[in-house]
């Protein structure tokens, strides 16, 4: 626990209004633009400080520190500009609303942090091949190691209102606030072992160590930041939420071949609900109904329920699906299975379906020859099977 959980709590209160409410839009745009501005304010006042400290002293690394600090004064405007935008109502051309501009901000930062990285650069290699003596007093370590906590206060505030809305965007501002003790910190050293030994070109080095830096985390996070926009798989916490919800609602026994699609304040999901098919067509479907409403309220966005039919099952069904429970366990690359099916083709004939989840170092190449491994299996060991149909989940579906 952060030891300034206890103040950013307090803040962030004071200024979110319906603070609690985080499943809310409107809410986690109010996370986010209180974050942007709270930033802004915070980091200009830091940059004034350290850019007039790099200047007076005629210091390499400060002067690149603060434009490091710079960075962090566009990203956080970034963070601001995307949720105004991510708050503008669908259009007809973006019926989906703006919500995925919070995957499209970090990608802008990690852009911001690589041309900063080249500017400081190109600085720090001059103050290596022609070192400059630097203006060096005993308060100026002193300063900067303070500026330093002020930092860190920011990084942790902002990092605790991106997990409370679950915002990537949010998150990647921390980030970025978060690696300022590590650099400032190797500054400050570069500065003292300077002065102390009488070797200017230390500052230099520093800086180019510091620039580097900023050239990795602008690779790392562009990097990152792309998956999203690719279409990234949604963590296990979010698909079992999923899961508890359907099963919540009456008359949903369980779920499989859940698709989420992120809009960064909604989700869009599908999903198959088996339901028992005693109940009739028509209760099927109010219990879909229900269904999509329910995870409609809990992750703000639209949810289709496709109804999948539980067999009754009956003695004779129960051994057959007993039979194939242990024809399964014989083919490789199988994991589970869902929607097991006995369909009559005719009074002396059987039809056996399934849908197979197969392990994720099973390449899709090879997942017709695991349904004809099975299927031939199926046929071979039990009597009045004319074919079987076997469909196997895709990737995206979980």
């Amino acid at each position: 626990m952060s030891i300034f959980d206890s103040l950013n709590r307090v803040l962030a209160r004071r200024f979110i209004r319906d603070f609690d409410d985080t499943r809310n839009k409107l809410v986690r745009i109010r996370y986010g633009m209180f974050a942007g501005w709270f930033s802004i304010v915070v980091t200009s006042i830091l940059f004034i400080i350290r850019i007039t400290l790099g200047v007076m002293a005629g210091s390499i690394s400060v002067i690149a520190n603060a434009f490091h600090v710079l960075s962090h004064l566009a990203n956080s405007i970034i963070l601001v500009v995307t949720f105004v935008v991510t708050g503008r109502p669908a259009t007809a051309q973006n019926p989906f609303g703006h919500g995925r501009m919070e995957h499209i901000a970090p990608l802008i930062m990690s852009i911001v942090l690589f041309v900063s990285g080249f500017q400081m650069a190109e600085s720090s290699v001059h103050q290596v091949l022609n070192p400059q003596e630097v203006n060096y007093w005993t308060a100026l370590p002193w300063i900067l190691l303070a500026t330093i906590v002020v930092k860190q206060w920011l990084s942790s505030l902002v990092g605790y209102l991106g997990e409370r809305v679950e915002s990537r965007a949010i998150r990647a501002n921390a980030a970025h606030h978060t690696i300022e003790a590590v650099m400032t910190g190797t500054v400050i050293a570069g500065l003292v072992a300077g002065h102390y030994f009488h070797h200017p070109e230390i500052d230099g080095y520093i800086g180019v160590a510091v620039s580097a830096w900023l050239l990795f985390l602008g690779f790392r996070n562009g990097r990152d930041a792309i998956v999203p926009l690719l279409g990234q798989a949604p963590g296990k916490d979010i698909i079992e939420r999923i899961r508890s919800t359907a099963r919540s609602v009456d008359g949903v026994e369980d779920v499989h071949e859940i698709i989420v699609h992120d809009y960064g304040s909604m989700y869009l999901i599908s999903l198959h609900a088996e339901i028992p098919e005693t109940l009739g067509p028509a209760r099927m479907h109010e219990i879909a109904e229900r269904c999509e409403d329910a995870l409609g309220r809990v992750f703000g966005g639209i949810a289709v329920c496709h109804t999948d039919p539980l067999m009754e099952r009956t003695p004779e069904i129960q051994a057959l699906e007993d039979s194939f429970r242990m024809l399964l366990s014989q083919v490789d690359g199988v994991a589970a299975y869902h929607d097991f099916r006995v369909i009559a083709e005719s009074p002396e004939r059987i039809i056996i379906a399934a849908d197979l989840d197969v392990d994720e170092a099973v390449d899709e190449p090879h997942h017709e020859r695991i349904k004809k491994e099975l299927e031939q299996k199926v046929m071979d060991t039990i009597p009045g099977v004319a074919y079987c149909s076997f469909y196997i989940t895709p990737r995206f579906a979980y």
